[in-house]
């Protein structure tokens, strides 16, 4: 049975009480909330108006401080990115600072802070210090840490998209192919509109062999939405697959499409496959080659590229 909003909030503060003094900086309750805030949100607020979470990882803003754009508002930032709560569904989203990407974390706001903080609690010891092994050498998330953490967050937030993504991406890294699948195949089944899901449900049947699958996959991430910037790359993709199907007709309308959205397509994924190539990572750079190639086959520059690669391991 799914937990009630009067669970997450008893659940919330006896996380944040696990911690010690200083880990977590708690306003005191707002004495009075809007009438139109969602239930979950204004539940938190009653208890706190703003905070700032695991040394400032999470900063609520005081009530003061929100603001409101086309019904959403914001209330505050996860990171360096802004943090939004829609005002008609509750749901949670995260605006990337450097992409300006809207992601959708979570479906509540209290179930999503629920999940968050005890997923975040995974990390730190009471003193507010990483737990050991937590880190790599590079001191970025280890991945078993990384999906541990998404996975106790959905516990409390199963409708989160966002974290099941990244729990599927974790897991395709860590070579569970299936698993990820099945986690993509869930969050795009609820948000349709969920692109990035899309292509990454895509990649993994194509790693598996079932590249009619894949073009289909692609193509919704195309069409999820039409008018979003990536659309034409998700077009390309799709060309890709049905070229490396030997579908020639169905490449060529794939290409015509993406370009017709983007005439510059090839050339700036032939600049990625450069870097990508530069950087040591072949994988990436052949991949990024053979999209430009199925854009358009007679591009010398791509089969010179590719060239250099040299055949997949």
């Amino acid at each position: 049975m799914a937990a009630s909003r009067d669970d997450a909030i008893r659940g919330l503060k006896a996380t944040l009480g696990r911690s010690a003094e200083g880990v977590h900086v708690l306003g005191a309750p707002a004495v009075a909330l809007d009438a139109d805030l969602p239930a979950g949100l204004a539940a938190v607020y009653r208890e706190m108006d703003g905070a700032e979470l695991f040394h400032g990882d999470l900063v609520l803003r005081p009530r003061a401080g929100w603001e409101r754009r086309a019904g959403r508002v914001r209330i505050g930032e996860l990171g360096s990115d802004a943090l939004w709560v829609d005002l008609s569904t509750g749901a949670v989203w995260r605006v990337e600072e450097d992409t300006g990407e809207w992601i959708e974390e979570g479906s509540t706001f209290e179930r999503w802070l629920w999940g968050w903080v005890e997923g975040q609690a995974l990390l730190y010891d009471a003193e507010g210090e990483f737990v050991g092994g937590v880190l790599d050498e590079e001191g970025e998330l280890a991945p078993e840490a990384a999906m541990d953490r998404e996975r106790r967050l959905l516990r409390r937030d199963r409708a989160a998209p966002a974290p099941r993504w990244r729990l599927a991406r974790a897991l395709a890294r860590a070579g569970a192919r299936e698993e990820a699948r099945d986690q993509l195949e869930e969050v795009v089944a609820s948000h349709p509109r969920f692109a990035w899901a899309w292509y990454d449900l895509a990649r993994l049947s194509a790693a598996l062999g079932e590249l009619g699958g894949a073009r289909e996959e692609a193509l919704a991430a195309a069409e999820a939405d039409p008018d979003y910037e990536h659309a034409p790359f998700f077009l390309a993709f799709a060309a890709r697959l049905a070229h490396l199907a030997g579908d020639e007709a169905a490449r060529a309308e794939l290409a015509a499409r993406a370009l017709a959205r983007d005439a510059d397509l090839a050339r700036r994924q032939l600049d990625g496959a450069r870097a990508s190539l530069d950087a040591g990572e072949a994988a990436a750079a052949r991949e990024l080659a053979e999209i430009a190639l199925a854009l358009e086959p007679r591009r010398l520059e791509a089969i010179d590229l590719l060239r250099r690669i040299g055949a997949p391991r």
